[in-house]
């Protein structure tokens, strides 16, 4: 699957800051300057490099404890329950136990 891609092409470009020599992976547009791995490094802005890095968002809308909660009935047990989401007419809906028993990790 990898193997069918062509090899990668570098572009020769000057830095928009610093004005020196250097390759990038892709083709330059021309609209916006380009910078070197250095310049480009030292105007990145501070915080997580990747995903990985990130704490779980729980400000936004629908996260935390802010986010509205159905009552309805666990279509397995019976018991009445409290759902994050709007249940759905003719849908399955569970406890919180058996979606765990159902789904388990």
């Amino acid at each position: 699957m990898y193997n069918d891609r062509p090899p990668r092409q570098d572009f020769d470009v000057v830095c928009g800051e610093c004005g020196k020599q250097t390759t990038v992976p892709f083709k330059p547009s021309g609209t916006r300057p380009v910078l070197c791995r250095d310049c480009f490094a030292k105007n990145r802005p501070a915080g997580p490099r990747s995903f990985g890095d990130r704490p779980p968002r729980r400000d936004g809308p629908g996260m935390g404890a802010d986010r509205p909660m159905f009552d309805t009935t666990c279509t397995r047990c019976g018991q009445a329950t409290q759902v994050p989401f709007k249940p759905t007419a003719g849908r399955d809906v569970f406890c919180r136990d058996c979606f765990r028993s159902a789904n388990p990790r």
